[in-house]
């Protein structure tokens, strides 16, 4: 059996011929990265910060002075100049990065209050890697990770993909991107797989128990106990 190699962190990475068929309820954790700010970024927010404050005055010049006074004749003027750089930056400006989780589940973005889109290792369809972003292509949704926000993110991506899912990496070279270290990204548990009403990828049966349920612990893919293959259909890892 050969030796797995030792990934970035110090975590050991499994090789081809170790069984890494797991039960739902073992642990699983995951990589939280949050994103930097960048030059672009802090322009955006200035820009709908001097939008905010010609508005406001704007309205209050056009209503809220005193009757005795009337509208100020300026107040047109700032509201428009408000309206207009709120909607240049909101339509041209750089979205805000969102911050990225990155381990045991897959990739997943975060979009606010506990909403997390998760893409699983199994559900990969594409990596696509350009100048400026890494996009995590899955069924019918895809994840898009900014290079220049979250360059330790797009790192750990490329890395997990490489061990979890080899084949969607064989026309990908990442360079340099790839040995981005983890930065301060902190590890978090993840809660037991949802298996349940999911089909077992070898048989098609249906998983009506979770217990009833085995993983890959490579990719992540579902199988029903009773229909476990010798390898995984999606990635090939060893499961017996």
């Amino acid at each position: 059996m050969g030796e797995a190699k030792t990934k970035k962190g110090g975590k050991k990475a499994p090789s081809r011929d170790e069984v890494v068929l797991k039960l739902r309820s073992d642990p699983r954790t995951e990589k939280r990265f949050e994103p930097k700010s960048s030059p672009s970024a802090i322009l955006s927010v200035l820009a709908f910060s001097v939008a905010a404050v010609l508005v406001g005055a704007g309205t209050y010049g056009q209503w809220l002075r005193d009757e005795a006074l009337g509208p100020h004749k300026a107040a047109p003027y700032l509201l428009a100049a408000g309206a207009a750089v709120l909607l240049v930056t909101a339509l041209f400006g750089p979205r805000a990065a969102l911050p990225i989780r990155v381990g045991d589940a897959g990739v997943g973005v975060e979009k606010g209050g506990n909403e997390i889109e998760r893409i699983a290792w199994n559900a990969v369809r594409r990596l696509v890697l350009g100048d400026r972003t890494l996009t995590v292509e899955g069924e019918g949704t895809s994840i898009v990770i900014s290079l220049a926000a979250l360059p330790e993110a797009a790192g750990k991506v490329l890395r997990e993909a490489r061990e979890r899912i080899p084949a969607k990496m064989e026309d990908l070279a990442a360079g340099a991107l790839e040995n981005a270290n983890e930065g301060s990204a902190e590890t978090l548990p993840l809660e037991p797989a949802q298996v349940a009403g999911l089909k077992c990828k070898a048989s098609g049966k249906l998983i009506a128990f979770e217990r009833d349920a085995r993983l890959c612990g490579r990719c992540g893919e579902v199988y029903h106990k009773d229909a476990v293959p010798k390898r995984c259909a999606t990635c090939d890892a060893r499961l017996k």
